[in-house]
């Protein structure tokens, strides 16, 4: 009897909502930076990506990137675990070692520089793929996955809300505690205005797609049935949370995160203006001039936001120049570090460390660089060779996954370049802040992530096409 009311499709849908869950939670408390709430995330995705594994199976939609990226984990994993260890013969043992033992004695002798530090960065890495493994074997349907994505672009909407609320009644406030930087930024949860404002911008891209996906729902709701009124509310809603999250994202006062999040809207905005009404077979096509005009009017209405919108990260730029930004001041000292450590590197974590002796006194004498507001020069630095190698196989996988996506969906194509235009942002704003170091927002991307990948792989049929035209509730 209770076989028959908890089956595996019951059980999968409940699991879903407590990864939807556990991922809220991850970034909610300032993103999880701090070891407790780390440790939480930590334990409880791990022990749903188990539960998953053992109830459910190798994915059958998604199984080729599910391989590769279990297979990353472990290689990249195993080569930071082999940093922490003293090799035979102090073989490939960071120099710093040999003076340790010439002026204190250390015995010891390995690649990372600080091995308890580069051991417990482990962690660090695991997270955010296992919570992407975990969604690919949750998402095997088209409708688990849109109920991935719109769980997260809800929590951003209403995340978002929260922020414009802190910051206009309480602004010397951090959800609890007392806000000691960014007293003139919007942050939400977050600690850092940069990792707020890529936050954002993802979730002004999801509440986008949702907004299409609910108007084009009530436009084809028949008038006069019950739940049309219900539908319109929820409309409304969701237009709202749009707007949150767009001007959540303003008062960030970000740049970097702006401008990247316009550029991501240039790609998503025109085609999603375009083909706001879907590719049915019975429509007759477009004429061209009016497609053209659909194209340059959405483009400039993204430019005309950037301009009247974006003004105070538009004055920030101006007022501050590149070469009187810090971040850009320590780019000769980070590359002359990995240029002495290009193969092997200095350890995951131990940029603070290592930094120090690379440092340009020009680019001043005070406060410390514990990151190097690049993810790839930083990874590059830890991890040597081996991170561009797993970067390229990345984005490479990606690509063809949005590729083939793109060709293969119809009725779903908006959310593959949902994907393109979303993973646009954050690699862009990668490479002048650390938002993907941060647990919180790197658990929210890859679930992101892995539900995108589990729609662009996906097979469509007549009941999912039947589906998508009925509004998702989560």
């Amino acid at each position: 009897m209770l076989s028959n009311l908890i089956n595996r499709q019951i059980l999968r849908e409940v699991i879903l909502v407590v990864f939807i869950g556990l991922v809220m939670l991850t970034f909610i408390p300032f993103g999880s930076v701090t070891p407790f709430p780390f440790a939480f995330a930590a334990i409880g995705m791990f022990v749903l990506a188990i539960i998953s594994g053992l109830l459910f199976g190798e994915p059958r939609q998604t199984r080729s990137v599910f391989s590769i990226a279990l297979l990353l984990l472990v290689v990249l994993t195993g080569w930071t675990f082999i940093q922490t260890i003293e090799l035979p013969s102090n073989w490939l043992a960071n120099p710093a070692w040999s003076a340790a033992r010439d002026l204190a004695g250390v015995q010891y002798a390995a690649i990372s520089v600080e091995p308890a530090d580069t051991l417990a960065s482990i962690l660090w890495i695991a997270l955010p793929f296992v919570t992407f493994l975990t969604g690919l074997l949750l998402c095997d349907t088209d409708q688990r996955a849109r109920k991935v994505l719109t769980g997260l672009g809800l929590t951003a909407g209403i995340v978002a809300v929260f922020g414009l609320l802190q910051f206009l009644l309480f602004p010397n406030i951090l959800i609890v505690v007392e806000k000691r930087a960014y007293l003139d930024s919007l942050t939400a949860v977050f600690v850092n205005r940069n990792t707020a404002a890529t936050f954002l911008g993802l979730g002004t891209l999801l509440m986008l797609t949702l907004v299409r996906d609910i108007t084009r729902a009530y436009s084809n709701y028949p008038p006069g049935e019950p739940g049309r009124n219900a539908l319109l509310l929820r409309s409304w809603i969701y237009i709202l949370l749009l707007c949150a999250c767009f001007t959540a994202l303003m008062l960030s006062r970000s740049r970097a995160g702006i401008f990247a999040t316009f550029a991501a809207a240039l790609i998503y905005f025109p085609w999603l203006v375009i083909n706001w009404n879907g590719s049915r077979r019975h429509l007759r096509p477009a004429p061209r001039w009016r497609s053209l005009l659909k194209l340059l009017s959405a483009i400039g209405f993204v430019v005309l936001l950037l301009t009247v919108f974006a003004g105070q990260a538009i004055l920030r730029a101006q007022e501050r120049r590149l070469e009187d930004d810090d971040r850009f001041c320590i780019l000769p000292g980070i590359w002359r570090a990995i240029s002495d450590h290009w193969l092997t590197g200095t350890g995951l974590g131990t940029f603070r460390t290592v930094f120090s002796a690379y440092r340009d006194p020009a680019c001043g004498i005070f406060g410390v660089f514990d990151r190097a507001h690049n993810f790839y020069l930083e990874g590059f630095l830890g991890l040597g060779i081996l991170f561009p190698i797993a970067t390229v196989i990345v984005f490479t996988v990606l690509a063809r996954v949005f590729r083939r996506g793109f060709a293969q969906r119809r009725r779903l194509r908006h959310y593959v370049l949902l994907g393109l235009a979303a993973t646009i942002l954050v690699a862009l704003h990668a490479a002048v802040d650390f938002s993907l170091q941060i647990p919180g927002f790197a658990v929210f991307y890859s679930a992101f992530l892995s539900a995108v990948v589990a729609i662009c792989l996906g097979r469509s049929n007549g009941e999912a096409d039947m589906a998508y035209e009925r509004p998702l509730t989560t």
